[in-house]
Order: structure tokens, then sequence, then C-alpha cells
């Protein structure tokens, strides 16, 4: 009897033993391992372990194949270089048959590999290469035919560079120049004169055949951009902005930077040549809060005679070498090189913001640009009245124009995609227009 009571005593202590081993596997699957929850608990979730997922696949970017042919819109020849970002016009060299356009460009597909300076050579109808020659950082400071080739002043770094590129637009030069933050370049007897402005002074520097570089020791004070200059026998007549003020400037190797007038709170516009009593001299169109002002000036840089006109402050000015043509809204006035009226006649000519003046060969261009970036491209032959050659939107940045090979050959920004612009990359491309002139 005693046995039997043993036996189920430890029956009843393994039943127990199992029940409880039974009971905390269930709650470990149910509570522990986020089965169902009862109300008002927390479900316990275990680390995500899963590796992080991989990055969306890009796009390579898109390169365009060059030559590329220009196309034909409404008569007009279309060529055009840029990207998928904002491009620039910032100089044109002209050759024969060539177009060396300088631009800037914020883009990195199509013609372009990044921010920077580039030079897209035009020849013909093609547009041959596009090559990036500085940095997006770099002042750019123009660009001249030289004896060596085209060459562009660029200062970056404490340092100023001048390159000079060959017929393929591939760099095929460079020397090193003092840094700058304006510069003006002007060919002159084979040599390349550059004047430079760091902010403080202006300075010379000549660019020999071979690209050695002499500095001239002068220094002329002050922050000034020159705008324009004329060489008359050794020495350089120039134009410069000095704040709201337009000085006339001499230099030369012997005597160094002589500033000969002061036309105060006047704009510089452009100057033309027109025969004086005693040789060279230059008309200077600048622009005042009152008017319209010119100047003539000797090769001395000396002047001769000037006039205030009223009625606008915009117009253009052309030359035949005797007497000067003034174009301005409503009216056209030629003038001897006294300054004296000789004629004056009413048109139905509207001038606004004058972007490039040409004139060759008897015909005479205007390209003007509105407010809302409107250009209107007008033409003169033989003295007669402008006509309009043609009229495009969205035109931004500097505006280069030439008669080359019987067309009048245009160079701009534009940001449209209308009209003649309809093949345009991105925010902004650099056009070149050729139009039967």
């Amino acid at each position: 009897m005693q046995r039997q009571k043993t036996v189920a005593k430890w029956l009843a202590i393994i039943l127990l033993v199992t029940i409880a081993v039974g009971a905390y596997i269930m709650y470990d699957a149910v509570y522990l391992e986020g089965g169902d929850t009862a109300a008002g608990d927390e479900p316990v979730t275990t680390p995500d372990t899963e590796p992080d997922p991989a990055p969306p696949e890009t796009d390579p970017p898109f390169y365009t194949t060059l030559p590329r042919a220009a196309q034909t819109f409404a008569g007009i020849k279309v060529a055009h270089a840029g990207g998928e970002g904002d491009e620039r016009v910032l100089a044109t060299v002209f050759t024969d048959g060539t177009a060396y356009v300088f631009f800037s460009s914020a883009s990195s597909e199509y013609d372009c590999r990044g921010s920077g300076l580039y030079l897209a050579l035009h020849d013909g109808d093609s547009l041959i290469s596009v090559t990036r020659f500085a940095a997006g950082s770099a002042t750019f400071g123009g660009a001249k035919l030289t004896s060596d080739g085209v060459a562009a002043a660029v200062s970056d770094g404490g340092t100023g560079t001048l390159f000079v590129f060959g017929t393929d637009g591939s760099v095929k030069g460079e020397t090193s120049l003092p840094a700058f933050t304006s510069a003006f370049l002007l060919s002159h007897g084979g040599e390349l004169m550059l004047f430079l402005s760091d902010g403080t002074a202006l300075t010379c520097h000549t660019v020999q055949k071979g690209l050695s570089v002499t500095s001239s020791p002068f220094r002329l004070a002050g922050d000034r951009t020159v705008t324009e200059g004329f060489a008359a026998g050794d020495v350089f007549t120039l134009s410069a902005q000095r704040g709201e003020d337009t000085e006339i400037v001499t230099f030369s190797q012997d005597s160094g930077f002589i500033v000969t007038e002061c036309y105060e709170k006047t704009s510089f516009r452009q100057i033309v040549p027109v025969a004086g009593e005693d040789g060279a001299a230059f008309c200077l169109l600048g622009s005042k809060a009152s008017g319209m002002l010119l100047a003539v000036l000797s090769a001395s840089g000396e002047e001769l005679s000037s006039a205030t006109l009223e009625g606008g402050t915009e117009g253009a000015l052309f030359g035949d070498g005797v007497s000067v043509i003034l174009v301005r809204t409503g009216l056209t006035q030629t003038f001897c090189r006294h300054l004296d009226l000789i004629a004056s006649a009413p048109t139905d000519l509207e001038v606004y913001g004058v972007a490039a003046v040409r004139e060759s060969g008897g015909k005479r261009a205007l390209v003007t640009r509105d407010a809302e970036g409107g250009v209107e491209v007008l033409l003169s032959s033989e003295g007669g009245d402008f006509v309009t050659l043609a009229e495009c939107s969205g035109g931004e940045g500097n505006v280069r124009a030439e008669f080359l090979d019987g067309d009048f050959v245009i160079s701009l920004s534009s940001s449209s995609r209308e009209g003649i612009f309809f093949e345009n990359f991105g925010a902004g491309d650099a056009y070149l227009l050729r139009l039967p002139a």
C-alpha cells in the first residue's frame, strides 16, 4: 500500500512539472515572440538586422557628338553650345569663316564637363569643338586674335594666365600673368597689349610672339575698368570707367599713364575713329542722366570738342571717317568732326539698350535689347533707313556681332526654347546666329 502511495506522489509531481514547462513555452511563444497581444500590452520587437537597401541607380551623364551641323530656322542658321545648366557668352573672336565663342557654364552634360570657362569653335556651319580651359571661379578678362593664335586672359587663385588656342580649338600654349579683376586686350604691331586692373592700380603688359611677357614699371593708382582703346603710333588712348565717371587715359612706354579727361556721371557707350585736322582722332559716345555725350578726342587724349544732346540716353554711333552719325529713338543726326550739326532726320526707329553696333562696306547693323530680353537686329545699307532683319526673345549676357562672308553673325546667350532657340539644352545656351545681310 505504501508503495502505491509513493508512485502516485511521483506521478503527480511529474504532471505538475510538465504543466509548468508547457505553460512557459506558451508564454514565450505568445508574449515574447510577437504573437497575439493582450489588450493594453505592447508587443516586443527584435532588432532589425537586415542590410540597408542599395541606393537607386542614376543615369550616366549624356555627352553630345561633335562636330554638329547648324540648323536653319526661318532663314537663320542657328548653332549652339552648352548643357543642362546655364551658359553665358563672354566674348567672341571672328576670323575668316570661323568664330571662337567664349562662354561660362554651370553644366556637366551635353557639350560641357562641369562648371568652368569654355571655348566653342564654330567653323562655317558646324560646331567643331568645345574646350574647357579654366575653372568656374576664374575671372574672364577678354579675348583677342594675335600672331600666335586666338588668346584669352583669365585670373584665378591669385594668378593670371594667358591661353592661346589653335585652329582646332584646343589650348596650344599658355603663359603667366599678374592676377587681375578686369582686363583689356589690344593688338598692336604684332604684339598683344594687356591693360590689367587689380582693383588698386592699372598696369600694362606686352606679350610678344612666342608668349614672352614684358611688364611696364608704370602704374596708375585707382580702381578702373578699361572699356575701349586705340593705338596712334606709340601712344595708346583708352577709355576707362571709374565708378560713375568715364576717364580718358593715355599710355606710352616712355611716359606711362596720364589721365587727360574726366566726364563725370557718364557711362561709356562707344568710340569711333574720325579724321582730325592734325591726324587721327576719336569720337566718344557716353550716356548721362541729361542725355547723350559726344566728345571728339585727339590721338593724345585731349578734348577737341564736346556736346551734350538732350532727348534720350540710348543711341548708337557710326562714322564714315569724316563725320559721325548718331542714331537715337525717332531721330538720326549727322555731325562734323567739330560736332556741328550737319543733318537731322526724324525716323520711326525705337532704340532701346544697344547691345552691338557694326559697320562694314556701306552696311550698318544695330542690335538692340529691351527690358524683357527681346532682341532686334536692324540693318541699313548705303545710308538708307534701318529695317528689321530679325527679332527673337530671350537674349541674355554679352552680345557680339560681325559681318562675315556676306552674313551678319551674332553670338549671344539665350534661355528661351521658342522660335530659333528650340534646340536649347537647358537653362541657357551659347548661340551663334548667321543672318543673310
